[in-house]
């Protein structure tokens, strides 16, 4: 008996973890109780994320692991629209005093992580899990774009 390696399987194996990465940052922001201006725009901003992650999901394990191009496309869109921002656009602007180094310079970040400081883990954390959702969108990628043959 031969295994067949199920190239889609690999790809929501990949997707899920980034997902469960935000979620209690999400959770936080919606229980975010400050007495500031901010407090309704974060609740909000949690909510609306919680409701992607949610949606994220269910795409991931009740289309993509079936091949469907359409959830290929929707996760595409969650991906690039809401976790790249969320991830990667947002966290440096937080962490300027942490990325005073050239962004060739990992080892500085690998090492503030190391050592416990709790924006570098994040900003990290962060990193590397964008880079598996987008190994997990580029995987399939040649699958779904093969031409079926109607039967």
């Amino acid at each position: 008996m031969r295994v067949r390696p199920n190239i889609f399987l690999a790809s929501c194996l990949l997707l899920t973890p980034a997902f469960f990465w935000v979620l209690p940052y999400m959770i936080d922001c919606a229980r975010y109780t400050g007495t500031d201006i901010t407090r309704y725009m974060t609740q909000t901003a949690g909510l609306a994320s919680l409701t992607i992650i949610v949606v994220g999901l269910i795409v991931i394990w009740a289309g993509l692991v079936r091949g469907s191009r359409v959830a290929w496309v929707i996760m595409a869109v969650i991906v690039w629209v809401w976790a790249f921002p969320i991830m990667i656009l947002i966290s440096p602007m937080r962490a300027k005093h942490i990325i005073t180094h050239p962004l060739s310079d990992w080892s500085y970040l690998v090492l503030e992580a190391w050592h416990g400081v709790h924006l570098a883990q994040v900003l990290l954390g962060n990193t590397v899990f964008f880079l598996l959702m987008l190994v997990g969108l580029i995987l399939p990628v040649r699958a779904l774009l093969r031409i079926r043959k109607p039967a």
